[in-house]
């Protein structure tokens, strides 16, 4: 997994620590954009080839609340935001999809083709036992943007 910088210049608060990793075996470019609104609001134009994996994990401390933030357009893509509660390194023990469902494939609204920004939130908790969280950001090919990424402690 590579890191990639142009992710962290879109994440405007993370109070859990998470560091988002791109998987190395991933074909796609990054192209960082500005807001023509606001000059100092970049964002985010993701073009997939084949298909994009970003994720990070990090411990967690039982029953700290966090609000998931994410703003974001989809073009021709299938961008899915996935996210999971861990009991030590293997075993994952729930897991949510935001904006949408669990399901073989998962749906979401976020896999909606939109040419407008859209902002989804969730609340993060972790319970008795469940010491990690992972986070993950999957995509087929094509166009997406990422204009905002939060996680803050509520």
């Amino acid at each position: 997994m590579n890191s990639a910088k142009e992710i962290d210049d879109i994440i405007s608060q993370n109070d859990i620590g998470l560091i988002l990793k791109i998987d190395g075996d991933n074909e796609f470019s990054i192209e960082k954009l500005m807001d023509s609104e606001s000059s100092t609001s970049p964002y985010l134009k993701i073009e997939v080839t084949d298909k994009f994996t970003m994720r990070g994990k990090v411990d967690v401390i039982p029953e700290k609340k966090y609000k998931l933030s994410i703003v974001l357009k989809n073009e021709d893509s299938d961008p899915i935001i996935t996210y999971s509660y861990w009991k030590g390194l293997v075993t994952s023990t729930r897991s949510y999809i935001v904006g949408g469902k669990n399901g073989n494939p998962p749906t979401s609204r976020t896999q909606d083709l939109n040419q407008d920004w859209t902002a989804y939130e969730v609340e993060v908790k972790a319970v008795d036992e469940e010491d990690g969280f992972m986070l993950s950001l999957l995509s087929n090919s094509g166009t997406f943007y990422i204009k905002d990424f939060r996680i803050e402690e509520i």
